[in-house]
């Protein structure tokens, strides 16, 4: 038996929110903040014995996006596949009518709910012919936390994350339409467990809590693993064994008393006290070793010496680095796991963010080497190390929302095989389009190199700031990684960015006249139209994907956007000769593109594009232009950007525009504009009215 789901509703960040999990390894991936914990917890609600049976709900525990709580239900359901045939495993069995078969799915819910008589009044109200929503308001404002009960229930059907479901069996707010709570709907909702069932004793669950301070857990008594390890192991040591050694220490504990310099101490203590109360209320003292003469307090007083290494000292855990300690916590937690691990109907290892303080490559390998036997494996990170090695249908990514965690799974609805080639493109690079708020996707290390350095030049933010990340496919096809931002799977924006690759030189209107180097630029054209017409399907009817292109390459397009300057800048690192310099210079700010364009592509191709790149890079200003379909791709990709973020590029560009006494439009403009007294919307308003021309302008029109 494994979990196949875990569905939850307004459970703190998660409005409706459904995870899909497989047998093995599962991961969850997230940036802070998105959730990660909140999943746990939940889950840990229903199958975890190291929590209360029975959970305390409060008001803070609603999700926030659901306005007034009062009526609304929690609800929190584990979904289960592969149940075999044991009593224990079919009491949990999703019922159905008329199937002979040994039912092989089951479910397991926790419902905060409101009593029964609350429930009943809102049925009662919501069929008056003169209800309204002030009434409605009138009866939930009678409702207290108080009026809430806590209710588990196995076998029910009901994927509460569903919005019609959870009208149906709920209540629709808005309608004011609630059910009869008479009406059991036991199919959908649930039944009791027998009483001699508890899901607590025919599971085992083991959860590695987020390694932030293990010092502190391997200090104490009650969170240590190694005492977990220990505890019960005094009893197997042999009886002869146990006499030895507590005879031992009794007569240790007799010599440590007995030293002169201890009975000195207890003399002057005792003399002490005499004097301050005399003879006759003085209590009678000694001072005794007590060192523990028990099997079971004995093996409580063990600790762990650990040593790294290429070292052959060995010293206590918190002389280790941050990462050594981590990795003792987590190899005793895994110890731990296989002792507890039974054969029950099933054994749940959740792990919360192992990657702390550990090396990416441990990372990878402790990944890689979880035992997966008899055993699902649940672990969330925000690392891409972990990422990368997961296998893509077997992920499920959190993203925040407004006041909810919005949930995805990238391998929804994908073919096998479009599966296997995403997987082997994750690389822990790539596998952070996972974590971004928005992606643009570029096909070359030109493209790689100059757009986030442009951005951030002009504009002052990075693209990392504003959550955008841009990756570098290489000769991987478009359509391989970008159908995974979809309606059905991950739901943020993704721009293609690439070249319709359009001849420079003018070709003749046979490819028989053709020279050898306008044969070359004409293939390159035809395998641009024929690129634009993949991408345009791949895009068709895709809200979150579309395409932006060049219209010759990305390095034409750069260079004839009045770029020339920053190209020039870079020669001096490509030439010593200064006559070559001034021709190459010539070349490249004459205003004929099949001069400046065939020049650009030669020094891109001579000294490889990615280098050429580099150089370019380095003499970038914040008056450079950033070509319109390169702005127009980052701003499909950002419309989460706040108004902080375009405050900020406003201010850059203004300090930038006073201290450029040659940008003779705007320098006089940007010395009286004022920020004094203004709310940021204000300062954005203003600026757009100042600089209607100005790049930022432009970006933000786009958005």
């Amino acid at each position: 038996m494994y979990i196949s789901g875990l569905s939850i509703r307004n459970f703190r960040n998660f409005k409706s929110a459904h995870f899909k999990f497989t047998e093995g390894i599962n991961t969850i991936i997230g940036e802070n903040g998105s959730g990660k914990t909140n999943l746990f917890y939940a889950l840990r609600i229903l199958i975890d014995d190291s929590l209360p049976r029975y959970i305390n709900f409060n008001s803070n525990d609603f999700n926030r996006g659901i306005g007034n709580w009062a009526g609304h239900w929690i609800v929190i359901t584990v979904f289960f596949e592969g149940l075999d045939a044991s009593e224990e495993a079919q009491a949990l069995a999703v019922q159905s009518s008329g199937c002979m078969d040994t039912p092989s799915k089951g479910s397991y819910s926790v419902y905060f709910r409101p009593k029964y008589q609350f429930r009943k009044e809102l049925y009662d109200y919501s069929i008056l012919a003169e209800k309204d929503s002030e009434g409605l308001e009138l009866l939930l404002d009678k409702i207290t936390i108080a009026d809430y009960e806590v209710v588990y229930l196995s076998r029910g059907s009901g994927d509460f994350s569903d919005d019609v479901t959870y009208e149906k069996y709920v209540g629709n707010f808005d309608k004011i339409k609630f059910p009869d709570p008479d009406e059991k709907e036991e199919l959908v909702i649930g039944t009791y467990l027998p009483r001699e069932i508890s899901i607590h004793n025919e599971v085992s669950c083991t959860f590695i809590k987020a390694l932030r301070d293990v010092e502190a857990d391997l200090r104490s008594y009650s969170n240590n693993p190694l005492i977990n390890l220990l505890k019960g192991k005094e009893k197997t040591v042999e009886i002869t064994k146990q006499d030895e050694i507590i005879t031992s220490i009794d007569n240790l504990n007799e010599k440590i008393s007995s030293l002169d310099e201890v009975i000195e101490i207890k003399n002057g203590i005792d003399k002490s006290i005499k004097n301050a109360v005399g003879t006759t209320y003085a209590p009678s003292i000694d001072i005794k070793s007590e060192l523990p003469n028990k099997m079971e307090k004995l093996f409580q007083s063990l600790k762990l010496w650990v040593g790294d290494p290429e070292d052959d000292y060995k010293g206590r855990v918190w002389e280790l680095s941050l990462g050594g300690a981590n990795l003792i916590y987590l190899s005793l937690k895994l110890l731990e796991y296989e002792r507890v691990k039974t054969d029950r109907i099933a054994n749940f290892l959740l792990i919360e963010e192992p990657e702390a303080h550990i090396h990416t490559h441990i990372q990878k390998t402790l990944f890689n080497n979880l035992s997966k036997s008899n055993t699902q494996i649940i672990i969330s990170t925000h690392s891409t190390h972990i990422s990368s090695a997961s296998k893509i249908s077997s992920v499920n990514v959190i993203c925040r929302g407004k006041n909810e965690a919005l949930v995805f799974q990238p391998s929804n609805n994908l073919l096998p095989n479009q599966i296997r080639r995403l997987e082997r493109y994750l690389d822990a690079v790539r596998s952070n389009l996972l974590f971004a708020k928005g992606v643009i996707l570029v096909e070359g290390d030109a493209e790689q190199i100059l757009i986030p350095a442009m951005f951030e030049v002009v504009f002052g933010l990075s693209l990392d700031e504003i959550g955008v990340s841009l990756i570098n496919i290489g000769s991987t096809g478009f359509e391989n990684v970008a159908n995974i931002f979809h309606e059905e799977r991950i739901k943020k924006y993704c721009a293609i960015l690439t070249d319709q690759d359009i001849s420079v030189v003018k070709l003749p209107d046979s490819p028989e006249n053709d020279t050898p180097n306008q044969k070359h630029f004409r293939a390159s054209q035809k395998s641009g139209e024929e690129r634009r017409v993949i991408i345009t399907e791949l895009c068709k009817d895709n809200e979150y994907l579309e395409a932006f292109y060049a219209t010759h390459t990305f390095e034409v397009d750069l260079l004839m956007n009045e770029n020339s300057p920053e190209f020039v800048s870079a020669l001096d690192k490509i030439y010593r000769k200064e006559s070559n310099i001034k021709l190459i210079t010539k070349r490249l700010e004459n205003p004929n593109i099949q001069v400046a364009g065939l020049e650009v592509l030669r020094l891109a191709k001579k000294y490889g594009k990615g280098w050429f790149a580099l150089l370019i890079t380095d003499e970038l200003l914040y008056n450079t232009y950033i070509p319109n379909y390169i702005l127009k791709a980052i701003a499909f990709a950002s419309p989460h950007i706040n108004l902080s973020s375009k405050v900020k590029s406003i201010m850059y560009r203004i300090e930038k525009i006073k201290n450029d006494k040659y940008c003779k439009t705007y320098y006089n403009a940007a010395k009286k504009f004022e920020t004094k007294d203004k709310t940021d919307l204000e300062i954005l308003e203003a600026f757009i009215k100042t600089f209607p021309q100005d790049q930022l302008t432009k970006f933000l029109s786009y958005l």
